[in-house]
């Protein structure tokens, strides 16, 4: 009995040692499960498949040359032929960047090795279930505010000059300031702006800081102009997700707001995807969004209410959280440019869409 007791004490002290101690050895994992390496000029590299497998990732994405990795609240973020690559909010230097070959991304093995051996993932059921349950507890509630366009994207321009980009930008920051003031006591709600200036975020970028951010809802700010600039185009317009598709690797974008045209050439599974993400809940909390927009814009605004629709816009489709882009004004109507230059109005827009923000929050009993 007595040498049972004493290895059940050494079993349970073992299984906190281990607990402490685990970590990712990648050149291990590779050996143990037969990974292909490839060599490079001597270098040793596995491919970008592999590194996800090995590390349980299944929250990625890759912009271009860019790559984006989330091992719950851990981020790695590097470019390709880039040394510079940072860990958890840590840069490193790489001596061997990672490459494309193949039409592969390569990773440098042993330096990948090394900076996973000072990591410790949750992997074990009880840790996630843990780690699910914390999350939980302390779950803030995150709004993301998209002030459309910026930096060489300009966006529409009116008769007078009037740049759609800065017309989206300051409301967008009057949108934050009355939230947060209007929020304070809130503490489990936070507000982001995708740009606090005037820089250029691709829609790829904008997509990827909300789900970043774990954002619970994505307003996206915009001012309206009409086909040909007709100069009697007029009202306001709020769009909800026609669909939501979510992809570890983003399609490449142009400029602007990313209006997208169905695509009847999907693949059967990436279709199902669709059917999926459609059977939720996620489009009809957007809708529901966008209507209170329009009926706060309505009470405040002498144009005409364009309605809540459905829209196609790159934004609107591939953030996985509730989402609306909104059209204030049209900027090609000289008397909407001239009303949109006062900062009265733009104030007034602001406040309103703040007002519909936190009317929405009432009835989901966020506040």
């Amino acid at each position: 009995m007595k040498f049972i007791k004493n290895c059940l004490v050494f079993s349970f002290f073992f299984i906190l040692l281990s607990e402490v101690i685990y970590s990712i050895n990648l050149i291990d994992e590779v050996k143990i499960k037969k990974i292909p390496i490839y060599t490079i000029n001597n270098i040793q590299y596995i491919s970008l498949k592999s590194l996800l497998k090995i590390i349980n990732a299944d929250n990625w994405a890759k912009i271009e040359d860019r790559v984006f990795i989330f091992i719950g609240d851990t981020q790695i973020k590097f470019r390709i032929d880039d040394k510079i690559l940072i860990f958890g909010g840590k840069t490193y230097e790489l001596k061997n960047p990672p490459k494309i070959a193949l039409e592969e991304v390569l990773i440098p093995l042993e330096e990948f090795s090394q900076m996973f051996l000072n990591y410790t993932p949750s992997t074990k059921n009880q840790l996630k279930e843990d780690l699910v349950l914390e999350k939980k507890k302390d779950k803030k509630f995150v709004i993301l505010i998209d002030p459309g366009h910026g930096g060489h994207d300009s966006g529409a321009i009116g008769n007078y000059g009037l740049r759609e980009k800065d017309v989206n930008l300051d409301v967008a920051l009057r949108v934050e300031r009355y939230l947060k003031k209007q929020l304070e006591k809130y503490t489990s709600v936070e507000i982001y702006l995708t740009r606090k200036e005037d820089v250029f975020i691709s829609l790829e970028e904008r997509v990827n800081i909300a789900k970043g951010l774990n954002a619970d809802i994505f307003f996206s700010i915009h001012t309206n102009s009409s086909r040909f600039n007709r100069e009697n185009a007029d009202g306001f317009e709020t769009f909800y997700p026609a669909s939501k598709l979510e992809l570890n690797i983003l399609p490449k974008t142009t400029d602007g707001e990313g209006e997208l045209k169905e695509n009847n050439n999907l693949d059967p599974v990436l279709s199902q995807i669709i059917v999926n993400l459609n059977d939720t809940d996620i489009i009809d909390e957007s809708r529901i969004l966008a209507e209170i927009v329009q009926e706060k814009l309505a009470q405040r605004l002498i144009t005409p209410d364009r309605g809540a629709k459905r829209g196609n816009f790159y934004v609107l489709r591939y953030t996985p959280m509730i989402s609306v882009l909104t059209e204030i004004g049209f900027i090609c109507n000289p008397v909407i440019e001239l009303n949109l230059k006062d900062v009265e109005v733009r104030q007034a827009i602001g406040e309103t869409l703040g007002e519909a923000i936190i009317e929405y929050l009432r009835r989901r009993k966020i506040i």
